[in-house]
């Protein structure tokens, strides 16, 4: 820690980012990153005119992409807020609402709420899940704060019903509701229709996950035109041009190219519910999973000692410390070659003879 480090960071901790190898015989799977690149049409968008005007700043409203967005779900374009990752449209939620009143979210969730809260000064309540890691809406109806969920939630995978998140946004009208929805399109019913009934109710969304475009770092927000015009006045007094041209002429090409989406997510499902099947063959107890990873607490070896010991065998999963849930891992879903080599190292993990399990 240097001398000049403002006493308000000093002993904070930052989000830690999964694992990360160079090696190519690596199989990286704790980051919850797409095995798939993106679609055709985004490649194509990166054209040699758009490189060679890599000298002029980007537009700082994204006008093409916010409007792509805008079409995509049937909203107006003053109702959608566009940045470089769902990270930072939710920081700017954060600071911009999350003073005095403060957030309550799950215990267990995205650690990054507790790092926003911590780092910009938020107060905020962390809400247990039950004890099968599920959420009890009717927890949040008198938190006395603004409410932020994942749902799908993570790392758990499950999925909270919309008429359920509809309960949470209406007992309070006078409070904000923050749904991330970074793994909704892996067959889940978005909130943003909910929008134009509510306008306490913000939901926010990445095109990190099904869209892969992890790299290119987009993220939005859909909610009434004035919380987005607040959303706004934060990204002008941070980074106002944060989103750039190559970046922005790839987001418009995915939302326009949703059908190749569609199609893997349809393969990424496929084989996240075939790995599910064979872990609870061999043993594992295993979340029912609404996203692109698996949740499930290994038989025979610790949680930590398995991840361990599957590093050595070349695949990065991820482990939690955090007391409720260190007895499990959480497993993003490759291809399907892929997942037939995971299981293959996983079996060389677990037993003496892995040969004798396929018999």
């Amino acid at each position: 820690m240097g001398k000049f480090l403002s006493t308000r960071f000093q002993g904070k901790d930052g989000y830690h980012l999964g694992e990360r190898s160079k090696s190519r015989s690596i199989i990286k799977l704790n980051s919850n990153e797409s095995p798939f690149p993106p679609s055709p049409e985004v490649l194509a968008s990166v054209t040699k005119d758009l490189l060679e005007e890599q000298n002029f700043y980007s537009d700082p409203k994204s006008r093409r992409l916010t409007e792509a967005v805008a079409g995509y779900y049937g909203v107006d374009a003053g109702e959608v807020f566009v940045d470089s990752g769902s990270d930072v449209v939710l920081s700017y939620c954060m600071l911009a609402f999350g003073s005095g009143r403060g957030f309550c979210f799950p215990d267990v969730t995205y650690a990054f709420y507790k790092t926003f809260s911590e780092f910009f000064d938020v107060p905020y309540t962390e809400i247990p899940v039950k004890a099968d890691f599920s959420i009890n809406a009717e927890d949040y109806f008198n938190s006395g704060r603004h409410v932020l969920i994942a749902n799908p939630n993570a790392p758990s995978g499950l999925v909270l019903g919309i008429d359920e998140i509809e309960r949470i946004v209406e007992s309070d009208p006078d409070r904000l509701v923050i749904i991330d929805e970074a793994y909704v399109d892996y067959q889940n019913e978005s909130c943003i229709p909910l929008i134009q009934r509510h306008k306490n109710l913000v939901v926010v969304q990445t095109m990190s996950k099904s869209r892969n475009l992890a790299g290119a770092r987009i993220g939005f927000a859909v909610s009434a035109a004035e919380n987005i015009e607040d959303l706004a006045t934060m990204k002008a007094a941070f980074n106002p041009d944060s989103i750039n041209s190559i970046s922005e002429a790839m987001g418009c090409a995915a939302m326009k190219d949703s059908s190749y989406m569609r199609e893997y997510v349809k393969k990424i499902v496929f084989t996240r519910e075939k790995t599910r099947e064979e872990l609870q063959r061999r043993g594992f107890e295993v979340l029912k999973s609404h996203t692109n990873f698996l949740f499930f607490k290994p038989p025979y070896l610790s949680a930590e000692e398995f991840c361990k010991r599957l590093k050595e065998k070349g695949v990065l999963v991820r482990h939690y410390t955090q007391p409720r849930i260190n007895s499990y891992v959480r497993m993003t879903i490759g291809s399907e070659d892929q997942m037939k080599e995971v299981l293959s190292r996983i079996d060389s993990v677990l037993y003496k003879d892995p040969v004798a399990l396929q018999a």
